[in-house]
């Protein structure tokens, strides 16, 4: 009998422990209140680009954001509470518009390059803070789980202003997966088309990946410890965020980008989502590119893909 109560003294410690690293991994990651050294670093945008092997000919966009954004503007649904966002309105009146979503670990500003490129062609733009980034007052990060309301918000408030609008959403890592997540779901016909650069097939699969190859851990049972934690949290469940299920109900056109040299969301991926995808879709790989970094790498190519492929959906 003393064996067996030994036994199950060393499984509850040894749950206990697991359950506390699932915590402290959980919290550091997700917890963008603690996690601040993080958010600071990527108001630069790219910081982690300086000494990386790209050519980098895209336009100097942080400083026209800076130029361009106006003040936060904020409104409230009851899926997402307050959500804020950046709306950037063309000189002349316009029915396009882009909703820009920014990735994890960063801000509207790190969608600078994009926005301007949409603002050129004549886009209105509305770029929004996901949920835990930037301006956004919650303090976990869902990686573009609950995002996705944040970008139907922003859809919605577009089309009440704009009956006539043409909305295309474009989201890079993180804000790729928040618009695959939302072109699977029922969206106004307003929505015309969709950019996904370097998202993610599921975030279960992602995180499995970053601990092995970042943290040299195997999966288990921490992964299953932080999302026991994230679901007590009232966050989201991780193993539900799965854009490639989401992409396979969509009727959403989508275009895919990649880069070959993403070591954090495997290039292989974007070719799976593709594959998923029910709507109309193109694809394009950017050679040499690191993770959302395609822009950076071959800013001729990314644009030329996006640009001819929204051309058959955007009308006005």
């Amino acid at each position: 009998m003393s064996a067996v109560k030994t036994l199950f003294k060393a499984g509850v410690g040894a749950g206990a422990l697991v359950l506390g690293a699932g915590a402290l991994v959980y919290e550091c990651a997700l917890n963008t209140k603690i996690n601040s050294f993080f958010i600071n670093k990527f108001d630069d945008t790219r910081p982690d680009l300086e000494n990386a092997p790209q050519v980098n000919t895209a336009p100097a966009g942080p400083d026209w954001f800076d130029t361009h954004k106006g003040e936060d503007q904020v409104i409230s649904t009851e899926a997402t509470g307050r959500t804020h966002a950046y709306v950037i309105r063309t000189d002349e009146p316009s029915h396009k518009w882009a909703v820009l979503c920014h990735g994890f670990n960063s801000s509207p500003k790190s969608s600078a390059v994009y926005a301007e490129h949409f603002y050129n062609l004549g886009y209105n733009c509305v770029v929004p803070s996901m949920r835990a980034w930037g301006n956004d007052e919650n303090r976990y990060c869902s990686m573009g789980y609950r995002d996705k309301d944040i970008c139907r918000a922003w859809i919605d408030y577009i089309v009440i202003m704009d009956p006539e609008a043409q909305i295309v959403l474009h989201g890079y890592s993180m804000g790729a997966v928040t618009i695959m997540l939302a072109t699977g779901e029922t969206l106004p016909e307003q929505v015309k088309a969709a950019v996904a650069d370097c998202g993610f097939t599921t975030c279960w699969e992602q995180y499995a990946n970053v601990i092995k190859h970042y943290a040299h851990l195997p999966s288990f049972p921490l992964l299953n410890a932080i999302n026991v934690i994230s679901i007590a949290r009232g966050n989201f469940d991780i193993r539900k965020n799965r854009p490639i299920d989401a992409v396979a109900r969509s009727v959403t056109p989508t275009v895919f980008l990649h880069g070959t040299a993403d070591d954090f969301v495997k290039f292989e991926m974007m070719d799976r989502l593709y594959e998923a995808c029910a709507a109309p879709k193109a694809k394009q790989a950017i050679e040499g590119g690191l993770h959302a970094a395609s822009v950076e790498k071959d800013p001729a190519l990314y644009w030329k893909t996006v640009d001819e492929f929204l051309k058959d959906y955007i009308t006005v």
